[in-house]
């Protein structure tokens, strides 16, 4: 192997996802960039930070077990898996079809767990690295019509903490999880203005502040393992 150290940032070519890529890529890694309806940003991306894309589906399994087979035939060493990609729909509980639910468990916390079981023996045989999930500090206090999406949230949280128990030393596991990092496109002005009142900052926190936060666990003491780091400019703690 060339000693290349390899990163996937799932959903990674765009908002969050983008900004976590090019922060990664300038920290040395070789970026994997996964997308699947957006693989042409993820393709035009790679080829500007010199990494690689490739496209999955991660409500298909068997897409995500030949996203990993891919990954092998590179030139490198896994050490870094981003569990960044997930879907945030809003609707009374009442109105979740079984379809809508099933589809936001599907790709917020079936797939994390999958590449996790992928990446961790690849990991450990590039000598130990680290796995980030994008969680939300909503799991804690659902909005309203979100209570669906904020139970994957919850779920990858506790995910999150077991693994980090189950698998260090070898494997560090932590979460970032944002407030009002970049708000949906469909929020209206007043929706918009309600967010930021609650928000101590007074601000949305940026893809910026949340890349910097992931590679400061990916990079930063070796001792960061089972840490959730709210990046939410002061969200969680006026509730």
């Amino acid at each position: 192997m060339s000693g290349l150290k390899l990163a996937l940032v799932t959903g990674g070519a765009v908002r969050l996802g983008e900004a976590i890529s090019r922060r990664l890529a300038e920290a040395g890694y070789r970026v994997i960039v996964h997308a699947n309806s957006h693989i042409e940003r993820a393709t035009a991306l790679a080829e500007e930070l010199g990494g690689h894309a490739f496209a999955a589906d991660l409500c298909d399994i068997s897409a995500i077990d030949a996203l990993f087979e891919s990954i092998d035939s590179l030139d490198g060493e896994l050490a870094v898996l981003v569990n960044n990609a997930a879907i945030f729909h809003g609707a009374d509980p009442e109105s979740v079809s079984l379809e809508d639910w099933n589809r936001q468990i599907a790709i917020n916390l079936t797939a994390p767990f999958r590449c996790c079981q992928l990446a961790a023996p690849r990991i450990r045989s590039a000598g130990g690295g680290v796995i980030i999930n994008l969680l939300d500090v909503a799991s804690m206090r659902p909005e309203k019509s979100f209570s669906h999406y904020a139970a994957t949230k919850a779920g990858l949280e506790s995910l999150t903490h077991g693994l980090a128990v189950e698998w260090a030393p070898r494997i560090r596991v932590n979460g970032v999880a944002p407030g009002v990092a970049l708000m949906p496109d469909f929020y209206d002005a007043a929706e918009r203005a309600e967010h930021l009142a609650r928000t101590p900052m007074g601000e949305e926190t940026g893809a910026k502040a949340i890349a910097d936060a992931v590679h400061f666990l990916i990079d930063g003491p070796s001792a960061l393992t089972g840490v959730i780091l709210p990046v939410d400019g002061g969200l969680s703690s006026a509730w």
